[in-house]
């Protein structure tokens, strides 16, 4: 194991800016129509040298804290409160590895955060951050994301997982495969309009695909993640209808996501009904998971047993520290999902997990799940994550439901198009992704920085 190097911080910001989707976006309990990106810049100075690192990501509603005493914008004022504090903890950063920056910048957002704040919440700020760091020690070393999470200069190993050695966390980050492409999985909220017949008169006529048979035309997609209600007849009759439209696709890959919203014994009716369905007999052996079915609170307090754990179940809300995915697979859960709104040195360190779980013979892995991060900055960042991983099945929702880079101007639209002519096309004037038979190029991403 090598020392990380040390940084120090000599400037941090941090910005928000407005963004309207074209579509809402229904998830558990919530519906979400505009919201706010928020965009974190900063310098540092490490071994001499001076650089500057940037980080965007969606402050998304009632996912981070779904108490129902808050409303959809008071939960999007604790995310930028959170903001606030970390880079006002992260100016004191002096001497630090970004591994132990970001577990003190967690520590202290945490506790200057309102009391009951949950710690997706409150982690947010430390999480953007964490990322800005990132791309300013590549930046500084002139190295891709990829060659530095190889050569550990994060800090992973160090970090408190008692779980795991550093030494195997360091030979295990060594080995990183990274892909060149993603495969898109599209989302289908629980409202989504699968045909045309479907779309309501007041969807946006710009040209983009609204309804699922449109999108699989445009897009080639063949990988889906359904959104659930905790209705198990509700549910069932929804993933009917889809199956209908996708059921016979060669090459179909299905998740689904209950966001929290079922019960065990719910659960377990429902899945007494998938089951049983002859009519989606096909549709249910392309099932590859199950996301987060309990309450955050509720789901690592039990073990998964048999009636409830026939599909692989994997944890994305209850992710909140560093060692829940630890937890999990003690109580049987096969996964995790890795989002950079998390944490990627989280992500980094879940990574080595499953290696090393699967070293030992066990079915464990980590998803690439999407929090709307829309085109830009923030998928970018997000995507390369799953790429440098080897995860080539990746949600992918911002684009369909936010997307255009709100928020930025044309020169920085033109910038990126440029950058990155494998991951973005112009269309109706309009830049959007590059999805070409279900697939995305990401190979511009490989670069000195983090995704930029």
């Amino acid at each position: 194991m090598t020392d990380a190097p040390r940084l120090e911080v000599n400037a941090v910001s941090f910005a928000t800016r407005r963004v309207r989707f074209r579509l809402p976006f229904h998830f558990g309990n919530s519906v979400v129509t505009e919201t706010e990106e928020g965009v974190v810049s900063l310098t540092i100075t490490v071994g001499g040298k001076r650089a500057e690192g940037r980080s965007a990501q969606l402050l998304v509603p009632r996912w981070f804290d779904k108490r129902a005493v808050r409303s959809n914008d008071e939960t999007v004022a604790d995310l930028r409160l959170s903001l606030e504090i970390a880079c006002r903890l992260a100016e004191t950063i002096s001497g630090e590895t970004i591994g132990e920056a970001t577990t003190r910048l967690r520590a202290g957002t945490e506790a200057a955060m309102p009391a009951g704040t949950p710690r997706l919440a409150a982690h947010f700020g430390p999480a953007l951050v964490e990322m800005a760091l990132i791309d300013a020690l590549c930046f500084a070393f002139g190295l891709n994301f990829t060659q530095a999470a190889r050569a550990d200069l994060f800090g992973v190993a160090a970090m408190t997982a008692p779980d795991i050695a550093p030494q195997t966390i360091t030979a295990t980050l060594a080995r990183i495969a990274p892909l060149p492409a993603i495969t898109p999985r599209q989302t289908i909220g629980f409202d989504a309009p699968l045909t045309a017949a479907a779309v309501p008169t007041e969807m946006p006529e710009d040209g983009r695909p609204v309804s699922l048979e449109a999108i699989i035309r445009a897009t080639g997609i063949r990988a889906f993640k359904i959104k659930l209600k905790g209705d198990p007849d509700a549910d069932i009759d929804r993933l009917s209808a889809i199956a209908r439209i996708v059921g016979a696709m060669d090459g179909l890959r299905v998740t689904l996501d209950a966001n929290e919203q079922y019960s065990a014994a719910r659960f377990a009716g429902f899945l007494d009904r998938l089951v049983a369905d002859a009519t989606l007999s096909s549709f249910r052996e392309a099932i590859a998971f199950i996301e987060q079915p309990f309450d955050r609170e509720e789901a690592l307090a039990h073990d998964i047993t048999p009636e409830i754990g026939r599909f692989p179940l994997v944890i994305d809300e209850s992710d909140d520290h560093d060692g829940a995915f630890a937890s999990a697979l003690e109580r049987g859960w096969s996964g995790t999902s890795i989002k950079s709104c998390k944490g990627v040195l989280r992500a980094l360190l879940n990574f080595c997990r499953v290696q090393a779980a699967r070293a030992e013979g066990r079915r464990v892995f980590i998803s690439a799940e999407d929090l709307t991060c829309q085109p830009g900055l923030c998928w970018q960042q997000d995507t390369l994550v799953a790429a440098t991983l080897g995860l080539a099945d990746v949600e992918r929702n911002g684009h369909h439901f936010a997307g255009g880079m709100q928020g930025c101007d044309d020169l920085q639209k033109a910038r990126l198009l440029a950058a990155h002519p494998d991951i973005y096309t112009k269309q109706n004037g309009q830049i959007g992704l590059r999805i070409i038979d279900g697939t995305i190029a990401v190979g511009s991403l490989f670069v000195p920085g983090f995704g930029r």
